[in-house]
């Protein structure tokens, strides 16, 4: 029998999380400008594709209706569960359709004393649309994701229309390790592979925003060791291990330098419950403590981005380094997440002519906590993020100090929610010197 079913339950795994996840519990177009909303080729390519799912959508209904036996009606089958499943008749292959949406509002103050509104945003933060499952055999799994507000298509700094966010290919290839191809999320900093759909905060720290990995071509591997029988007791060993262009989503130069990236995690206290160390919130109250460290390093040779794999173009090749450590503790519906971050670069800074553009070399840090008032209802949050430039670059790049407090509702786990945000930005410039300001938040996420 074929099946249909569709979901938003609160256990299933973030949209994000497949390629992640821990493996030994197995099982140029021309466009509108920045004042406009993106058209020309790029709308007809999601017009294009809308269509085609649309053509998608009907052939699987169709011909699983078909199957159906004549005492049983296709709706009989409904049933909600992990987004929108459609399962061959012979359990050859699978595709799960999952979205979901961010819808947000931002003021800013003049500054910490005027409190007049300086800018305000009302932005569709997130538009995502994921499909997810096996072909063949259930150890041959594939991740495509797409993304559509002018956040995700990357124009400003990509240069097109850039809707593709995965497209990765997977095979667990040993009961402990996987290895995949293709487009998708480095194993860096654990801030950025935490979803943008379960983050504890509206959105992430300006740490994960200035010396993130991001996504990227390549090759990836993942590699778990139990150091003892039970996964939720015994001691875990992670290693994680990445070949790409360095060039980020897509990229459409020759590679000319390889982004290499290794990621060691150790769990003294076992598993999380539900794959909880892929949040930062103790959505799933841990009933015993529960404890990661985790460590990063990065090679970029030969970056032809400011960023790395995000930013404007360079004005010449650079070659950069960029190391993490992260940590994260959850209790009892408590949680304690730490990052520190730190990128380096010989002659960071490049020029052509008057203009210069530069690597953000220095440190950052980032430490938040929360607490669940009601479990899995009301949490409460608090941030401090710090990013400091090297001197070499401080004329160029600006320093910057951020406190957030946070408090969010869960309709439905992190697949419903609303959050609202209130932070003190602090931000240091060598020529005009500190300025401070106030920024509220507020945020709704509906999603499969």
């Amino acid at each position: 029998m074929g099946i249909l079913h569709f979901s938003g339950g609160q256990k299933c795994r973030n949209d994000e999380k497949s390629e992640q996840t821990r493996v030994s519990a197995l099982p140029k177009a021309q466009c509108g400008s920045a004042d406009t909303p993106v058209c020309g080729t790029g709308g007809r390519s999601v017009c294009s594709f809308g269509f085609f799912l649309y053509l998608c959508c009907c052939f699987f209904y169709n011909a699983f209706a078909q199957e159906e036996q004549a005492n049983t009606t296709l709706l009989d089958r409904l049933r909600l569960k992990n987004g929108i499943n459609f399962i061959a008749a012979d359990s050859s292959m699978s595709l799960t359709l999952r979205f979901r949406m961010q819808n947000q509002v931002s003021l800013e103050t003049a500054s910490a004393q005027d409190l007049s509104v300086n800018d305000a945003q009302f932005t569709i933060r997130r538009v995502r649309l994921r499909m997810l499952g096996f072909v063949i055999d259930p150890r041959l799994t594939y991740s495509l994701q797409l993304g559509f507000s002018r956040n995700d298509v990357d124009f400003e700094t990509a240069g097109f229309v850039n809707v593709l966010r995965d497209a990765m290919v997977n095979y667990r290839a040993l009961p402990n390790l996987t290895i995949g191809f293709g487009l998708s999320k480095l194993p860096g900093n654990r801030e950025r592979v935490v979803s943008s759909g379960e983050l504890q905060f509206i959105d992430r720290s300006i740490l994960n925003r200035t010396f993130t990995l991001d996504r990227d071509v390549g090759f990836q591997a993942a590699y778990t060791q139990p150091l003892g029988e039970s996964l939720q007791t015994a001691p875990l060993l992670t290693v994680r291990l990445a070949l790409s262009t360095g060039e980020g989503r897509n990229p459409l130069r020759t590679v000319q330098g390889f982004l290499s990236t290794a990621r060691l995690e150790f769990l003294p206290f076992g598993a999380f419950k539900n794959n909880g160390d892929m949040t930062t919130d103790d959505i799933h109250f841990e009933e015993t403590p529960k404890f990661f460290v985790a460590g990063v390093l990065s090679h970029n040779e030969n970056a032809t981005r400011v960023g790395g794999t995000l930013g404007l173009p360079l004005f010449a090749q650079r070659t950069m380094d960029t190391y993490f450590l992260d940590v994260l503790f959850k209790y009892h519906g408590f949680s304690l997440f730490a990052e520190y971050a730190r990128r380096t670069a010989q002659d960071p800074v490049t020029r052509d002519g008057t203009s210069i553009r530069s690597i953000f070399t220095g440190d950052g840090l980032n430490v938040q906590a929360g607490y669940f008032l009601v479990p899995k209802q009301w949490c409460v949050s608090l941030r401090y993020t710090n990013i400091q430039p090297e001197q070499a670059v401080a004329q160029y790049q600006q320093g910057q100090t951020q406190y957030t407090a946070c408090v969010a509702y869960f309709l439905n786990g992190h697949r419903v929610k609303l959050q609202t945000d209130l932070t003190y930005n602090v931000l240091r410039d060598s020529q005009l010197g500190e300025q401070r300001s106030w920024i509220l938040r507020g945020q709704v996420e509906l999603g499969l």
